[in-house]
């Protein structure tokens, strides 16, 4: 079950969110909930049906795409098969294709995380991806972006690049 976040119960997942990213790679509570008046932002609390918040994913709808920017489990559910299932439902509902970023992968965690991403569909796609600073005072983070159904042209990747670093960071390349 999903449900939509609003600010009014923006709080029960934060903490989430918080827990889950490095700080790096997450706004202030404040600025990520002031996106919520952006209209191609959403934000879903993901329950179980015994009601249980056990995750959160944070999207941006695009006309022809969906960024991902956030998708986490509670680590009391993670290792259970519960983000693969919510993972598999989203991508069901999405109907168009959906980007988001990694980290390079470098060790055994974010080996794992692009192999989950793998494991449900998503692509690899090795062109050099620098995330704009979440947090004041924070430089470029390397990345890279996944895609699904398919690895992208280097042309789409320069189209999705552009777009998400205008609408989902507010950031002009130089």
């Amino acid at each position: 079950m999903f449900e939509r976040i609003y600010k009014d119960t923006f709080c029960t997942v934060y903490p989430i969110l918080e827990e889950a990213f490095p700080v790096e790679e997450l706004r202030e509570e404040q600025r990520q909930k002031a996106l919520l008046d952006q209209p191609r932002y959403r934000l879903y609390g993901m329950k179980e049906d015994n009601g249980i918040l056990q995750g959160v994913i944070a999207l941006w709808d695009f006309d022809d795409f969906l960024y991902f920017e956030h998708f986490a489990i509670q680590p009391s559910f993670r290792n259970e098969g519960f983000g693969g299932k919510k993972l598999a439902e989203v991508i069901a509902w999405a109907k168009k294709p959906i980007v988001l970023e990694v980290e390079v992968p470098k060790d055994d965690f974010t080996l794992r995380r692009v192999g989950f991403y793998e494991r449900h569909g998503f692509y690899f796609n090795e062109y050099p991806y620098l995330q704009p600073p979440m947090r004041a005072g924070q430089g470029m983070l390397p990345l890279r972006l996944m895609t699904m159904p398919e690895k992208i042209s280097e042309d789409e990747y320069k189209r999705y690049k552009s777009l998400i670093y205008k609408d989902v960071y507010n950031y002009e390349e130089a």
